[in-house]
């Protein structure tokens, strides 16, 4: 019995130590904080690796396969339906610059959204963050591989791609991010369906099994292409002109004709320089189209995805954002022909 009693009181004592000792409390209170930071993982998961999900419910990425009717309830009418290069006709909202989008649409389904507007939201991504606070959400990888079917494709990014157009991989499509090499900023976001993705090409690729190509255009519909790249081409600038604190540009007919006529050149005489052995500088070719200019200035780009691609590579090199950016510019003329993009800036 004196026995029993003893083996009482100890564990009694035991217990009582266990519960007080402040070293035992905090070993009990870790354990209940760590169950509960599980359950919190487990409801909210991330959309891609080792990203914050805060707002996420809402973010544009989430039209990624929905219908054409889905995106016309909650965006409202576009201000044009057009066509593009790779098979969807793209719903234009470029009415708002702080607003400005592009929803791709093939077969009543989103396969890709490009934004540029700084008040749409793209969660996990911020519009405007820089390079380094971005790449703190997201883990980035030099090889992105996937299959669709029994096909296997591999994207392999150079430096250059990792730090102006890296691309992530979301839960429900990929997203490519467009970064101002100067300023570290993000300036536009373009999600892509695999199946988009693939016929974009916008990286090295490697793949096995069957090549997913959009369709070949004939001439008559390329042009339309070609005049609609232009009107985005234009759009954009101003996006980013006034972005920066600049005057938008007005739309320069006849400079457009003198760009259009450049970007023909280089295509059809197979080069890619300012001077044109037929027809010259930039100073005589306006001149011979009499359009008249104080200050003049011309950029021009080939074999980009298309036109919004080209933007941000004249955006990320010194000379050409030299044109961009110049406040003394008051128009803009944009010629696009297979591809290769011409812009000719004039005061």
């Amino acid at each position: 019995m004196e026995k029993l009693i003893k083996l009482f009181f100890f564990t009694i004592s035991f217990i009582t130590v266990f519960m007080f000792s402040p070293l035992i409390k905090d070993w009990v209170t870790n354990i209940k904080s760590f169950k509960q930071y599980q359950r919190v993982e487990e409801v909210n998961m991330p959309m891609i690796e080792n990203a914050s999900t805060k707002n996420i419910t809402y973010s544009v990425s989430q039209y990624i396969g929905q219908s054409e009717q889905e995106i016309l309830k909650t965006f409202g009418k576009p201000s044009r339906k057009v066509p593009s290069q790779y098979d969807y006709s793209w719903l234009i909202y470029d009415s708002d610059t702080t607003k400005y989008a592009q929803f791709g649409i093939l077969n009543d389904k989103v396969v890709t959204i490009f934004v540029a507007g700084n008040k749409v939201d793209i969660s996990p991504f911020v519009m405007g963050s820089h390079y380094e606070e971005t790449m703190d959400n997201v883990t980035l990888h030099d090889k992105v591989s996937f299959s669709i079917l029994s096909n296997e494709y591999t994207f392999k990014l150079s430096t250059t791609d990792l730090h102006e157009r890296p691309l992530v991989s979301l839960n429900n499509c990929f997203a490519q991010l467009y970064f101002d090499r100067f300023t570290g900023s993000l300036l536009g976001v373009r999600y892509l369906s695999p199946e988009t993705l693939v016929k974009h090409k916008p990286y090295e690729l490697i793949y096995s099994g069957n090549l997913i190509n959009a369709k070949k255009l004939n001439a008559f519909q390329e042009a339309i292409v070609d005049r609609e790249e232009e009107r985005q081409i234009f759009s954009l600038t101003n996006v980013y002109r006034k972005r920066m604190n600049l005057s938008t540009l007005k739309w320069n007919k006849e400079a457009a004709k003198v760009a259009l006529g450049h970007s023909k050149d280089m295509v059809q005489n197979k080069y890619f320089d300012h001077y044109s052995n037929l027809y010259g500088s930039l100073a005589d070719r306006l001149n011979d189209a009499n359009v008249p200019y104080r200050l003049a200035g011309e950029n021009i780009a080939a074999n980009y995805v298309d036109g919004i691609a080209s933007v941000y590579g004249w955006i990320n090199s010194k000379g050409h954002r030299v044109n961009m950016y110049k406040k003394e510019y008051t128009t803009l003329g944009v010629g696009a022909f297979n591809k290769y993009y011409t812009q000719n800036f004039i005061k």
